[in-house]
């Protein structure tokens, strides 16, 4: 079972808000009053209680000034064929984008359709009736398959609904193993 201390960053085990732990409950060794925070990166409004096992440890949410920092990355195609990565840095009068090519610094004016979003590669699962995204290598997982999803205190069993799902929520990697399946 995990345990946590005051001031750890969590978020609820299927959920994608984070929060931060305020204090373990005296009377339970398992059960900590936590708060989500703002935009701001700092707790906010009324608490909540949850047990150790409903939470996973999470990321600091970005601040203002780091999510700016962070910019999108875009591929295209050169006029030579060849594939090149980019940043947006704006639009022009006619809606094209500008986009600064990684490692030149050369601006390309490019069709909004001409331009991909460079996501990882990301499937689907369903587990304990709820869809989750979770990061993988290309064709580790399949659609359909059963994986034993392990990093909880209960190993559940969860089924691939769909693969190469370019989601930009994704969770990490998925703890667990692909189960094999056969007859009896």
């Amino acid at each position: 079972m995990s345990s946590f201390s005051p001031g750890d960053i969590v978020k609820k085990r299927y959920g994608n808000k984070v929060a931060k732990v305020i204090r373990q409950e005296p009377y339970r060794s398992d059960y900590y009053y936590c708060r989500y925070y703002n935009s701001k990166g700092q707790p906010k409004g009324a608490g909540w209680y949850a047990y150790a096992k409903e939470l996973v440890p999470a990321e600091p949410p970005e601040s203002p000034e780091t999510s700016m920092a962070i910019k999108t990355l875009y591929s295209f195609k050169k006029e030579d064929g060849t594939t090149a990565y980019g940043t947006h840095i704006g639009t022009n009068s006619s809606n094209d984008y500008l986009i600064e090519e990684k490692g030149t610094g050369d601006i390309h004016v490019l069709n909004p359709g001409d331009v991909e979003e460079v996501l990882p590669y990301t499937f689907s699962a369903s587990m304990d009736g709820k869809e989750t995204h979770y990061v993988c290598k290309p064709d580790a997982v399949k659609k359909g398959d059963y994986l034993l999803y392990t990093n909880g205190s209960t190993p559940m069993i969860a089924i691939v609904t769909a693969v190469d799902t370019k989601n930009k929520g994704a969770r990490a990697k998925f703890n667990g193993k692909r189960l094999v399946l056969e007859d009896i």
